[in-house]
């Protein structure tokens, strides 16, 4: 009976089945938060949300509540780890988006897991050894990205860059916008040997070793010395572990740097035209809570694999079992049964007639004289 239950989840509750079974191999433990929060929380803290436009409305009392748009917020906010005690969870949860494109409202299955304390190399390998896991469960087909937001805002702090340009500096750089980069700098009137440094770092880019030995040339403080020191820790114990071998180091990722301000990264497969997953060190976040704590985490948007699936599965049925009145129901369905335990599995609809639209990999009939294929790919 298990087994047959098994064969029955579509391939994302398979895979987020694994996965919550492989987080709490990690010691996370599975988070439940409730729907609301103040509308206040979020307000504070827009630069972190992945859609700003947050839905509303007013409780009972007149407080304006907001219909979640995020999960790592509230668990930043709620946490009860401490200076002794760190807190792992993991959690599944539907969040709610309001698109000013169609108007309409969207949910958005959000899988995800957070690291929070007074962490150290250990706890940063786990998150991103679980993010690459993470990837790998969805397609064997996936890359990783790295970065450290501290390399960057040494680097310009220790070259005197305004804080007034640094937001435009970092689109630039993300974009790879390299001409664009090389004019705004010119326009700020930053020093030649200044701006041929940061153009220098925002091309580091590719294998990981060879990056990092040529970022450690261009470091010119203490700051950008342990930002590289730290990823060269976790890539280390990624290479123990033997999940370094679809990661890069590239220098260009700086998104969300308003709120990450440590190890950053990305990830990746292929079919999904862009970032699948999005995790990093947000120290920062737990600050403004008045919380002295670090905070790692991850996050991925499932609904982003309703595309990858579909087109992996390009049919809604593998198998159409058309009948009759006159059928033998009972001889009809061993014949279904037998058709959906081949193969680990197959996808089988009985109907009298085909639904409009419905495709299907192969039709068969039910006759008196059996189960007869009559044509392919509908």
């Amino acid at each position: 009976m298990e087994q047959d239950v098994t064969q029955a989840l579509r391939r994302e509750e398979k895979i987020t089945l694994a996965l919550r079974a492989l987080y709490e191999q990690y010691g996370f433990r599975k988070y439940r938060m409730g729907k609301f929060e103040e509308y206040e929380l979020y307000m504070e803290n827009k630069n972190f949300l992945k859609n700003p436009n947050i839905i509303t409305f007013h409780d009972l009392d007149g407080r304006l509540m907001a219909l979640k748009p995020d999960v790592t917020l509230s668990i930043a906010k709620n946490t009860r780890a401490n200076a002794h005690s760190a807190e792992k969870v993991y959690y599944l949860e539907n969040v709610y988006w309001l698109e000013k494109q169609s108007g309409g409202y969207k949910e958005v299955n959000q899988l995800g897991l957070e690291s929070i304390g007074k962490l150290d190399a250990i706890s940063y390998y786990e998150v991103v050894c679980l993010a690459q896991e993470t990837l790998a469960a969805i397609s064997e087909n996936h890359r990783m990205q790295m970065s450290h937001i501290g390399f960057w805002v040494s680097l310009l702090d220790g070259l005197s860059v305004e804080e007034g340009i640094r937001k435009e500096l970092f689109s630039c750089i993300h974009g790879k916008r390299l001409h664009e980069l090389k004019a705004l700098l010119e326009n700020a009137v930053i020093a030649p040997f200044a701006a041929e440094l940061i153009l220098q770092a925002a091309s580091l880019c590719g294998d990981f070793t060879e990056t990092l030995a040529a970022a450690r040339r261009i470091a010119i403080s203490n700051g950008m010395t342990d930002a590289l020191n730290e990823l060269e820790t976790v890539y280390g114990l990624l290479m123990q572990k033997g999940c370094a071998d679809q990661l890069t180091l590239d220098f260009s990722l700086v998104n969300d740097c308003d709120y990450y301000d440590g190890l950053i990264f990305q990830g990746y497969v292929e079919g999904v035209p862009r970032a699948l997953l999005f995790g990093g060190y947000y120290g920062k976040l737990l600050r403004k809570f008045g919380k002295n704590l670090d905070a790692i985490g991850f996050a991925v948007y499932l609904n982003e694999l309703d595309v990858l699936f579909r087109a992996q599965h390009h049919t809604d049925v593998d198998a159409l079992i058309l009948y009759d009145e006159n059928t033998d129901l009972s001889a009809l369905l061993v014949q279904a049964e037998a058709l959906r335990v081949r193969d680990g599995g197959l996808r089988v609809r009985v109907e009298k007639q085909a639904p409009e639209g419905l495709r299907y990999q192969k039709l068969y009939r039910f006759t008196e004289t059996g189960l007869q294929e009559v044509g392919e790919e509908c």
